[in-house]
């Protein structure tokens, strides 16, 4: 017995060696340990899959119907409310496959649908977005319509003098825009289609025709400058906002000015303290060959700002907003008034 053990003890040692190496390399008594993902609670996952964007691995779930359905949810997500979509798609290229797993590694951690939503909804918020969904969908958007001045001549006023007869009300129209998204950030937006549900009521102004009698004819020439200053400046500043919109009673240069609002704005920035109206009564009269920019132009009804070579940049109408024009297109010039030299 002594001898039959001496004999075979090497063979008995590389047996043991044997099954170690395999326990090491995940054979058990000849059984072959599977590789396998788990979820966060610790539950194991053998044939999880994969979903990648361009190559690039996003995350893995337990199934192939899972991946579907968290793309379904995040593309969902992006479709605009209250809008008729048109068209959606994912630029990357998306992949679904099984995820190779290896043993001896540590196990990939395993998402549940939710948390795979979350996951890309929150990293396509970053610099970095996991995938970009654009979405192509028709929107109504109400907007307000602007009244339009009309000017109605009476001999109750003098020529040149204007007055508030009635105040026009926005009406209000539905303008259907195709409305370009990328993860839920409008990167286009291109007009279609306009309906007017409510007529805007027009502003009317009384536009006096009456003759002035002598005592009280217009004297263009009198007065003084009020302020020592380039009215180069103003005219700089007053071109900044063209294209920005006119709105009746207005002095915002951004969002909306009148004719007089918008001269009102421009003097007021620089710190010259001009009134609301009645411009033409103030600083010194000159002739148009004698205009210097940053003179006021006074029109039947009208203010405009004097910009140099035969042109005003002014607040003219809701058409045209703020612009700049000739001299001669708001009509027949009553006096030029400089405040500034």
């Amino acid at each position: 017995m002594r001898n039959f053990c001496r004999k075979h003890k090497k063979l008995f040692s590389a047996v043991v060696i044997a099954f170690a190496f395999a326990a090491a390399a995940g054979v058990t008594f000849g059984i072959m340990v599977k590789p396998y993902a788990v979820y966060a609670d610790g539950t194991k996952v053998e044939d999880p899959y994969i979903v990648s964007a361009d190559g690039k691995e996003l995350f893995i779930v337990e199934d192939e119907e899972t991946a579907e359905k968290v793309i379904r949810r995040v593309m969902k997500n992006y479709v605009p409310e209250g809008g008729d979509l048109d068209r959606i798609h994912i630029e990357e290229e998306l992949k679904i496959e099984d995820k190779t797993l290896f043993v001896g590694v540590e196990p990939p951690q395993v998402l549940t649908e939710d948390e795979a939503v979350q996951k890309v909804l929150a990293e396509n918020e970053t610099d970095k977005p996991m995938m970009h969904v654009t979405t192509t969908a028709m929107v109504d958007d109400v907007e307000p319509v602007e009244p339009e001045v009309v000017y109605e001549k009476t001999d109750e006023l003098f020529e040149g003098n204007t007055e508030l007869k009635t105040e026009g009300t926005d009406g209000k129209m539905i303008v259907t825009s195709e409305v370009t998204m990328t993860n839920g950030e409008e990167s286009a937006k291109e007009p279609v289609k306009e309906k007017i549900i409510q007529e805007p009521e027009n502003t009317v102004i009384s536009l006096g025709t009456a003759a002035r009698p002598a005592d009280t004819a217009w004297q263009d020439y009198s007065g003084e400058t009020i302020w020592s200053a380039d009215g180069q400046k103003l005219v700089n500043y007053g071109r900044q906002f063209v294209g920005n919109p006119y709105r009746y009673g207005g002095t915002s240069l951004t969002n909306g000015a009148d004719c007089s609002g918008f001269i009102y704005s421009v003097y007021r920035h620089f710190g010259y303290n001009v009134p609301r109206m009645g411009f033409f009564s103030m600083g010194k009269g000159v002739c148009l060959a004698e205009a210097k920019p940053g003179d006021i132009v006074y029109y039947p009804g009208h203010y405009a700002m004097y910009a140099g070579n035969g042109q005003i940049v002014h607040a003219y109408n809701s058409r045209a907003g703020i612009c700049v024009s000739s001299v001669h297109a708001p009509g027949r010039i009553l006096t030029i008034r400089r405040f500034v030299e």
